[in-house]
């Protein structure tokens, strides 16, 4: 028997509850292994300068100009 096979027959058995459970764990991990793949760089001093203050013009409920979005992106 294949460990999936394993699995699939543990799952089976388990409550409807602990089967949430289980799901939310798998997911988890799935986002970790997700995260710890990507080729994250470091943000320089500058940078956390920029999004500190767009972090807080959004909390000030200046909100974000959809035209520069726009050109930003190159739309």
């Amino acid at each position: 028997m294949s460990t999936l096979e394993k699995a699939i027959v543990l799952l089976k058995g388990l409550s409807p509850e602990k089967l949430e459970i289980v799901i939310y764990l798998m997911e988890s991990l799935m986002v970790k292994q997700q995260i710890e793949s990507m080729n994250i760089e470091e943000v320089t001093p500058e940078d956390a300068i920029i999004i500190d203050a767009a972090l807080a013009e959004l909390e000030g409920g200046l909100g974000v100009d959809a035209e520069s979005v726009w050109k930003e992106a190159g739309i």
